[in-house]
């Protein structure tokens, strides 16, 4: 089969995601075809989506997260107007790529997906995959043949805003095979040359270094050891917070300061525990690595759900803010917090294999 799979480019999560189901498409001989949503819209409604996100994600979180709360309460029509703007070229991309299926990783083109369902434009199996811990604005209007989403527990939620339960799959988020594959703690050290380490803490907030990052290393290497401890700061895309955080960091010898990398599951594999804002990717990586969590609450909005929705179930920790995350620190490495408790949780009942669960409702032969 030909499945064209639909992201959008407003951060790394989704794009990853795209990529986890296009490399299982491709390992059952399929071909996919990942595309950016955004390429469909008119340059300015693009720009304006993409550099806002990131702008607002990284310098204005508070009002991101007032944004997202209202959408949530009173559902503007502004969205799925805007998005629709590129169900034409969505079409025509289908068409170019001989598609058998698609699948959406983020809401907008799936919302142009079901504005050309609406015009009895387009009859192929179309696919929602979610990944969020929580039905996000503009999910419940969508008319879609399946929706994957993170997490039985979700079910009833995704429902209450108007899915056809029948349609509702919990089959978690996709991510690289390299974060679920096994790995025990000290081969992942020795490829990062951090055998020697007692305590390995990774802080990382996404691929966008959102939050705050240097103050909350600080914090953090405060509790740690300069010479028995470490820990990794990953600032991903974030040059600016990169290049400073190398200057004013030097006084801390057990903060190693990293940019955008793709060792991120060796580190996972490697480390104590991931200090980390509530992304719905990071967090579905860490519960496939076996790393223990411990959220910054650093951008509000499906975030803060994420976080809710990881931390009343007893799969993470979370800190209200960077002054709360000494205690945490000290606590896991004292004994006083267990984190093998944070870790049985998640077996219950947390999916694996996202991408395999997915291939399978899409290409079912």
């Amino acid at each position: 089969m030909k499945v064209t799979i639909f992201t959008c480019a407003t951060g790394g999560g989704h794009n990853s995601t795209a990529a986890a189901i296009g490399r299982e498409l491709t390992a059952r001989g399929h071909t996919p075809v990942i595309r950016d949503a955004l390429a469909f819209l008119p340059k300015s409604s693009a720009n304006f989506i993409s550099k806002g996100h990131n702008f607002a994600y990284r310098y204005a979180p508070k009002l991101y997260g007032v944004g997202y709360r209202l959408e949530e309460r009173n559902p503007s029509p502004l969205l799925y107007e805007q998005s629709i703007k590129g169900a034409d070229l969505l079409r025509e991309a289908l068409r170019a790529d001989g598609a058998d299926a698609a699948i959406c990783v983020h809401v907008f083109p799936a919302m142009m997906i079901t504005e050309l369902r609406r015009r009895g434009e387009l009859s192929l199996p179309a696919w929602f995959v979610a990944t969020d811990y929580t039905c996000s604005p503009g999910v419940g209007e969508l008319d879609m043949d399946g929706y994957c989403i993170p997490h039985p527990a979700l079910l009833e939620e995704f429902a209450a805003a108007g899915l056809d339960p029948s349609r509702l799959h919990a089959t978690g988020i996709p991510v690289s095979p390299d974060f679920i594959r096994p790995l025990d703690k000290q081969t992942a050290r020795r490829a990062l040359h951090l055998e020697n380490k007692r305590h390995v803490v990774v802080l990382a907030c996404g691929s966008m270094g959102a939050g705050p990052m240097r103050s909350a290393a600080e914090k953090i290497a405060r509790e740690l050891s300069p010479s028995e401890d470490k820990l990794v700061m990953v600032c991903g895309s974030n040059r600016r917070l990169y290049r400073s955080s190398k200057l004013t960091l030097e006084e801390y010898p057990q903060i190693q300061v990293v940019g955008f990398t793709k060792r991120m599951p060796l580190y996972l594999h490697g480390c104590d525990a991931l200090v980390t804002k509530a992304g719905g990717l990071t967090t579905t990586e860490a519960v496939a690595a076996g790393v223990p969590l411990l959220y910054l609450d650093a951008v509000p909005g499906c975030e803060t759900r994420n976080l809710e929705f990881m931390s009343s179930r007893g799969y993470a920790l979370a800190a209200a803010d960077e002054a709360e995350l000494p205690p945490l620190i000290r606590g896991l490495f004292s004994g006083a917090i267990d984190p093998e408790t944070m870790l049985r949780n998640r077996e219950k009942n947390f999916p694996r294999d996202a991408a395999k669960a997915i291939c399978t409702l899409v290409c079912p032969a």
